[in-house]
């Protein structure tokens, strides 16, 4: 156990003008604006012995290769390890979409943003480089609380809904320096109205949280949101709150009130340990009941559909709750792409970082996958820690991993009849999971013993 310090630091990701706007589909213009700047935040944590960095982005995803070549940066600049360097991604939708080379096969290519997914990895490594320079004396705590009413279970509103808020609070000698926030929800409240870059709910969170604490950097962090969504977005809604940033505002908002509840309510310490963990885990990539035939004949039938023209933008009427019904070609030709790739490399494992970060009575840990709310949940209720935040979209990004019992909804249904999206649209993220049954389970005892094993690296 050593004298804590830290240091934050945040650099601008924003992509190009002139590129494909990103995650939102269904229409054909190109980004002509930014509404705010996209940013990679850095939180760096030293107790003498080991160093740590967080890294909070407002991206879709974090490719593995964008990982792997911002940690092989952060290495050389700041001797931090690549098992002590978290990268997430807030899932946001208002961000381009940067494939993996060769991994999941999740959607099609944004284009125009080659240079800039070259640059990532140079870009997140300057934040970390900027926070560990501006280390100072420090003390940290971590919280919980809730706040419900700003999310919902698009699988099944009827379902549960993780509305968990975990709060970081890293204090220099002045007061808060950095707050670290953690909530499940998908970042889909803006839409594909706008053509402008923009962040999405975690901005009207950070500037909320910054404005109450003038000097403290607020970084979210994504948590297991693969079935949860913002406010009443959940599919077959037909009458959801209509996107746009009054809905970000919303979310973000109601998520800061809580985060300031929170805050003075943390306990700091200023000598404690550090842990870093990481493991792969081989699991079974998706063996699909349908065959090779099955899906030649549905990509048959859909090339002979002929597909609307769509607009720049979004027209105020088209939603994310019933796109896919509203045009469902576009989606079923999505979905084809993805069976026909799991089929391709069927006998092909899936290798998935598992990573555990503990400081003091707090850990946090970081998995590639979209995972469903309910797993999330059973990993932090079996950490020893007293508190523990899970996160998605971390180090990678292998889609979307609902729980076992999950399978079984769809386990005998026809491949046209999953492809009917006014009929089997609630059940994408388990129709399209790129992982075979049972392994989420295997996945969750390696989470067990990684979060146990950083928290004895700790104690050495």
């Amino acid at each position: 156990m050593g004298r804590l310090s830290a240091g934050v630091c945040r650099v601008d990701i924003t992509p190009p003008l002139g590129a494909e706007p990103g995650a939102w589909r269904l229409r054909t213009g190109l980004a002509d604006g930014v509404k705010e700047p996209l940013l990679a935040q850095a939180l760096v944590l030293d107790d003498g012995v080991r160093r740590i960095a967080l890294v909070a982005t407002d991206l879709l995803w974090m490719p593995r290769h964008v990982a792997e070549g911002a940690r092989r940066r952060i290495a050389a600049l700041t001797g931090i390890p690549p098992e002590g360097v978290l990268l997430n991604a807030s899932h946001n939708h208002s961000a381009p979409v940067l494939l993996e080379p060769d991994n999941v096969r999740a959607t099609v290519r944004t284009e125009g943003v080659d240079g800039y997914a070259a640059a990532l990895p140079d870009r997140l490594a300057g934040a970390v480089y900027g926070a560990n320079s501006r280390r100072q004396p420090a003390a940290v705590g971590a919280g919980a609380g809730r706040a419900a009413g700003i999310s919902v279970n698009r699988v099944d509103p009827r379902r549960p809904v993780d509305d968990t808020v975990t709060v970081l609070r890293v204090d220099g000698d002045g007061g808060p320096i950095a707050i670290v926030v953690g909530f499940a929800c998908h970042g889909t409240c803006v839409g594909g109205q706008t053509l402008e870059w923009n962040a999405d709910f975690p901005h009207a969170l950070r500037t909320a949280v910054e404005r109450a604490h003038p000097g403290a950097e607020c970084l979210f962090f994504q948590a297991c949101a693969g079935d949860l969504a913002p406010l009443d977005y959940w599919f077959g809604n037909e009458s959801p709150v209509p996107h746009g940033f009054p809905a970000r505002e919303r979310v973000g908002w109601a998520l800061a009130a809580e985060v300031r509840r929170l805050l003075p309510t943390i306990l700091t310490a200023g000598e404690l340990s550090l842990g870093a963990e990481s493991r792969i885990v081989e699991l079974r990539r998706r063996q699909l009941p349908w065959s090779d035939a099955d899906l030649g004949q549905a990509e048959q039938r859909i090339a002979a559909e002929p597909e609307p023209a769509y607009p720049d933008a979004w027209p105020d009427d088209v939603h994310t709750a019933t796109s896919a019904q509203r045009f469902p070609q576009h989606y079923q030709r999505g979905a084809l792409n993805m069976y026909r790739d799991m089929r391709t490399r069927r006998d092909v494992p899936i290798h998935a970082e598992v990573q555990a970060l503990t400081m003091g009575d707090a850990a946090i840990l970081g998995i590639p996958f979209e995972l469903f709310s309910k797993p999330g949940r059973v990993i932090r209720e079996r950490s020893p820690f007293r508190t523990t935040l899970v996160l998605g979209y971390s180090n990678g990004y292998l889609g979307y991993l609902p729980p076992t019992d999950d399978f079984d909804r769809i386990a005998d249904v026809p491949l046209e009849t999953v492809l009917d999206q006014s009929r089997y649209r609630w059940a994408y993220g388990i129709t399209n999971s790129h992982v075979d049954r049972g392994e989420i389970d295997r996945l969750l005892d390696v989470a067990d013993d990684t979060i146990r094993s950083a928290g004895r690296r700790a104690d050495r």
